[in-house]
């Protein structure tokens, strides 16, 4: 078959939300931005329409491989690029993508490109070998659980939900546990009191005026499906059962089917409890390669 190579054109937005959304819907981890979010962020002021790569057969989009040059001076000459998405029939297509996206970006002055890849990330972690990229470094480690398939803890411990009183001591857990600086802390609790109304589930365990527990579960604004939570916060195994068993009671009652987690930083090896409750967990890597 024959292709077109192309830049953007606001025209490729609907295929390549099929195609993204076809791909990314069966990622651990994954999910396509709407069109509406695409339009937004395609229109902002630093936007270049010459890092986003498109494979086009008959006038219709097949394929395409977003990147971003980096503007930060301490990165000059580095570009983040996503691998190819690729409708399937199309297959064929992905080194002419791939060879076109390289080639625009050394015209461009790039050097270095970092692309992500994880096992369950389609052909990703083939594309990083088949393209001779190097010096893979975990970015994170990505976990869903299927509400169906939850494995439940003993969970004996009382939880109760946070309140306008529990704030202070939460932030310092935030800082502390995560590691997140004052305002980052401060930045995340405004978040969760301005979107109250997805917070499906927001518990602590208290004991001896003390907060042994905490964490919260957050029902995603693009698919009610869906909700995030964070490795919990708890000083022994059965205080994370009880808030564990809290946020998938509320799942339920809130019709929640997937929980998704991520386990980087400072919980970064925090996640083997969490296989236990029926999560699946895949490292997410970033490799580099030289233009």
């Amino acid at each position: 078959m024959s292709y077109e190579l192309k830049y953007y054109d606001e025209s490729y937005l609907e295929k390549q939300f099929e195609i993204g959304n076809y791909h990314l819907s069966n990622w651990l981890g994954g999910q396509q931005s709407p069109i509406s979010r695409l339009r937004e962020v395609y229109s902002q002021e630093d936007f270049d329409p010459e890092t986003r790569f498109y494979a086009l057969h008959e006038a219709l989009v097949v394929g395409f491989v977003p990147a971003k040059i980096s503007m930060d001076q301490t990165e000059e000459g580095l570009a983040y690029l996503e691998f190819p998405l690729i409708s399937p029939g199309h297959e064929e297509v992905e080194e002419l993508l791939m060879e076109f996206a390289f080639e625009a970006l050394r015209k461009k002055g790039v050097l270095k490109v970092i692309s992500r890849a994880s096992p369950r990330w389609g052909k990703t972690m083939d594309y990083a070998k088949k393209y001779h990229y190097t010096n893979k470094l975990l970015m994170w480690k990505n976990a869903q659980l299927d509400i169906k398939s939850y494995q439940g803890g003993t969970g004996s411990t009382a939880v109760s939900d946070v309140i306008e009183s529990d704030l202070d001591e939460v932030k310092e857990i935030l800082m502390s546990f995560r590691k997140n600086s004052e305002t980052e802390a401060q930045n995340q609790l405004d978040l969760l009191l301005r979107i109250s109304q997805r917070v499906t589930s927001w518990k602590i365990v208290r004991e001896s005026g003390k907060i042994l527990g905490h964490d919260h579960l957050v029902q995603d604004i693009r698919d009610n499906r869906k909700a995030r939570m964070n490795a919990i916060y708890a000083t022994n195994d059965d205080i994370r059962d009880s808030i564990m068993n809290a946020h998938v009671k509320a799942a339920i009652e809130n019709g929640i089917q997937y929980i998704s987690n991520f386990f980087f930083g400072p919980t970064e090896k925090m996640d083997d409890p969490y296989r236990h409750y029926g999560f699946e967990i895949s490292d997410l890597y970033t490799f580099e390669r030289q233009l």
